[in-house]
């Protein structure tokens, strides 16, 4: 089985949230976002990892909290196998389970409840009762609930469950059977028994911080690596004493009778001188000693050295880098989970077992399988950027694997994929808590008027480039080419509010028709996003043509101004329409002044036509050979270069507006000395 929600109320900055997960789960945000978190509560859900009042949201270091103050993770499991079914019992009758966990910070308890489905009456048979009531309630249920045995009066309460179990498990019964809503299932987690949810699923978490080097070589509990490594070793010995014995049950027998015959002298001797001293406290009373011998088993406690070998020369893992040893410790977390390559190598046919009967068993176990959550804090952290990617394209194979989802808190657009653009979740932190949002190519389609179509096109064109890094921005700027955004990103530092210290992403489309599906996306992500477009009012006019008459370019001229002026008036249908212009008028129209407000800007034609009235600007251009009016030679370096030698005394005011509409995006002011009045 697999999760599909998880929801998550009052944990560290989650205060409620739900998440719906897919085989694979890219969280994004900034630090502190609470991306992390999530993969921590699920920690706590799946392996019980300790909480403390700290970890209750709103609480402070040193705070008091609230009576009553709980966390709560609730998972809801689905695609469940029929092994899942027989484990999880009534929890797992319907099509998906949903068990959930609470715990009390006053008390320090966990309680799990689960939604059960079970037949009518049982959930008050199964609650805590003298067994003499039990078996009265059982009898009295037989007179209503068809098919139910009937057992002997004498009989225990696991006859009694084993009874009620069987009667669910009849499939002629399952429209019978009745949603139970917060069951008591904290057996399900292991309290009193096996965990029953770790035999259907494993998580096995990867934080961000870990060292390899204390974490591998032992068989001791603790984190979720040395458990792995545990396993295998325990199991590993397990195997060799068990045979070791085997082969030598004579020696250790004959051993075992030496024992017991030598203590047997010593222990008669001393017998009889404490029952003669015991004759005159107590007539008639004696002691015997009888020794007994425990089974013999061998006390060994293995331990493993892991070495790494990097262009032939080998050292221990501790004297690797931190990059090393996390792909080392990455690579250990995938092998060891019990997966299906691992069961069937290391299965092996019991002594005397016919091949048909060591095949039944395999099949057994390889249905027994639980699947595998494998979640990564930051999986880009100590990489190479070639080593990320390729980390990137791994963990995406990993989740097509049946059974295997991957959730990963990430800062790194590698780990962005087109495929996967809706398994994205972007968290934010405001007022105290998280908030996360999701995007589809339906719900982007669906907001922005455009076709499904375009919106896919653009994905798989966008999300494997640079644009993936305005997922991680704080606020994102469309530009239409890279002279805007050099321009833009320069103006903007000279005058005191470098877009990067802001967390804003300047992004290039190459294009008016970029700018409508690109905000799209963005906006559906919840990402702050400011246009910034060319108006194109005199771009035909500039158009040279070569061997045509004069009428010939007028039209050629006509019909290119009339595709400027419908490209122009489809983006800007496409933007906010309520809004307040601080340059200009709105609404918008082709050929109106240039407008700035705070959703877009439009520039009349260009940004060279609002450059070319920056007089000093211009003079630098110049002294380089670049002439900005005939815009054929836009040196990026020289652009950028040109703005920082301009004098910004006569800087158009319409730039300074612009920089203070992008920086109000992030609430940040701009810096004292660079207000203007437009």
């Amino acid at each position: 089985m697999r999760i599909e929600t998880v929801t998550i109320r009052n944990y560290r900055s989650l205060k409620d949230i739900t998440l719906r997960v897919d085989d694979y789960g890219a969280f994004i945000g900034a630090n502190g976002s609470g991306k992390s978190s999530v993969l921590y509560a699920l920690d706590w859900f799946f392996n019980a990892t300790p909480l403390s009042e700290i970890d209750v949201h709103g609480c402070k270091e040193g705070g008091i909290l609230e009576p009553g103050a709980t966390v709560e993770v609730t998972v809801t499991f689905t695609a469940l196998t029929d092994k899942d079914r027989d484990r999880l019992q009534q929890y797992g009758r319907g099509d998906r389970a949903e068990i959930r966990r609470t715990w009390y910070a006053d008390t320090k308890q966990t309680k799990t409840v689960g939604n059960a489905k079970q037949g009518p009456g049982f959930a008050e048979l199964r609650a805590d009762q003298p067994i003499a009531d039990r078996r009265r309630m059982y009898r009295e249920l037989r007179k209503s609930v068809t098919d139910l045995p009937e057992l002997a009066g004498t009989a225990s309460k696991d006859t009694i469950f084993d009874a009620l179990i069987d009667w669910e498990s009849d499939a002629t019964h399952t429209t019978l059977l009745i949603e139970i809503a917060d069951s008591d299932a904290t057996q399900m987690m292991g309290w009193n028994g096996a965990n029953v949810i770790r035999d259907c699923v494993r998580f096995v978490l990867i934080p961000a911080a870990t060292s390899i080097a204390g974490e591998v070589g032992t068989s001791s509990r603790g984190t979720a690596l040395t458990e792995l490594v545990g396993a295998f070793m325990a199991a590993a010995s397990a195997r060799a004493q068990a045979a070791w014995l085997e082969k030598h049950a004579d020696a250790v027998n004959e051993l075992a009778g030496e024992i017991r015959t030598s203590i047997e002298g010593a222990t008669g001797v001393q017998a009889g001188r404490i029952n003669a001293r015991l004759a005159s406290l107590i007539p008639n009373a004696s002691v015997t000693l009888t020794p007994t011998v425990p089974e013999f088993v061998p006390k060994l406690d293995p331990s493993i050295a892991t070495a790494v070998t990097i262009a032939g020369v080998t050292n221990d893992v501790s004297r690797q880098g931190h990059g090393v040893q996390r792909a080392v410790m990455i690579s250990m977390f995938q092998v060891m989970v019990p997966d299906e390559d691992l069961t069937r190598k290391t299965h092996e046919a019991y002594e005397g077992e016919d091949e048909a009967a060591t095949q039944t068993r395999l099949e057994e176990s390889l249905s027994a399988l639980p699947s595998i959550i494998v979640a990564i804090e930051e999986p880009e952290i100590y990489q190479h950027p070639v080593r990320a990617r390729s980390f990137a394209r791994t963990l995406l194979e990993l989740s097509g694997q049946p059974n295997v989802q991957v959730l990963l808190a990430t800062h790194s657009p590698y780990f962005i994929q087109p495929e996967q653009f809706e398994a994205l979740h972007r968290f934010t932190y405001a007022n105290g808590e998280t908030s996360v949002a999701t995007a589809s190519v339906t719900s982007v389609a669906v907001a922005s008027g455009l076709n499904q179509d375009s919106i896919e096109k653009a994905i798989v064109s966008y999300v494997p480039t640079e644009f993936s890094e305005g997922f991680f921005a704080d606020a994102v700027v469309l530009v239409e080419g890279q002279t805007d955004r050099i321009v833009l990103e320069a103006v903007a530092t000279k005058l005191g509010n470098d877009l990067d210290r802001l967390g804003v992403t300047v992004l290039s489309v190459e294009g008016k028709g970029g700018l409508r599906v690109a905000r799209a996306i963005l906006v559906a992500l919840g990402i702050p996003t400011y246009v910034l477009a060319d108006g194109d009012y005199g771009t035909a006019a500039r158009k040279t043509y070569q061997g045509l008459t004069d009428d010939e370019i007028q039209v050629k001229r006509a019909t290119a101004h009339g595709s400027h002026k419908a490209e122009t008036e489809r983006l800007v249908a496409a933007l906010p329409s309520i809004s307040t212009a601080t340059v200009g008028a709105l609404p918008y129209t082709f050929g109106s002044p240039s407008v700035v407000c705070g959703d877009f800007t439009m520039w009349t034609d260009d940004i060279e036509e609002e450059l070319g009235a920056w007089q000093t600007f211009d003079a630098a251009l110049s002294a380089v050979g670049i002439t900005l009016a005939s815009r054929s030679n836009k040196n990026l370096l020289a652009y950028r270069n040109a703005v920082f030698s301009a004098d910004d005394a006569d800087l158009p005011s319409i730039f300074r507006a612009v920089v203070i509409q992008i920086a109000a995006l992030t609430g940040e002011p701009m810096p004292a000395g660079t207000e203007t009045t437009i």
